[in-house]
């Protein structure tokens, strides 16, 4: 029986991490997103994905990942403070819209964000000295594409919003 048990176990968390991989058609997409959503499920935290990376590859590979785990990073640590787990949840949208890629991360905040001339929030850290870079830095490689960077906040939920022009030619 309790060897039983053990195997079950093992084969749940076999399916749960196979249900956790994500295949977008961009490989550095699915491993970002395949590495954040096994943390957020160890975690008690839901990410919903829908994400068609096969427009993303004119991306840089650093560039992505600085992008897209920076925001990631940033809706895990805002759900994270819920005890509720209807709150915790992060909604991953990545889509082509006629010429441009799309890519929308939503999560419900607690806190009402302040935001700096930039238009941008400021870092809820107390260490301001080695925190608040996440979304310049995301800032910062969108606009290496001609990108444009959009955060809102509305009913309790922060959204962030990315545009960036696709390159003629990739369809």
């Amino acid at each position: 029986k309790e060897e039983i048990d053990s195997y079950l176990e093992e084969m749940e968390e076999s399916i749960q991490i196979f249900e956790s991989i994500v295949k977008t058609g961009n490989e550095v997409l699915d491993t970002i997103l395949t590495e954040k959503s096994l943390y957020c499920r160890e975690n008690g935290i839901t990410v919903s994905c829908v994400a068609d990376g096969s427009q993303m590859g004119f991306i840089n590979t650093i560039d992505l990942y600085a992008i897209l785990g920076n925001a990631l990073d940033n809706a895990i640590e805002a759900v994270a403070k819920f005890k509720e787990q209807e709150k915790r949840q992060i909604d991953v949208m990545i889509y082509r819209q006629q010429q441009f890629l799309v890519i929308n991360v939503v999560n419900p905040t607690e806190e009402k964000l302040v935001y700096e001339e930039e238009e941008l929030p400021k870092t809820t850290k107390k260490d301001r000295l080695h925190h608040g870079f996440g979304l310049w830095s995301i800032r910062y490689m969108v606009k290496k594409y001609d990108g444009n960077l959009n955060v809102s906040e509305e009913d309790g939920c922060f959204s962030l919003k990315i545009l960036i022009p696709i390159p003629t030619g990739i369809r």
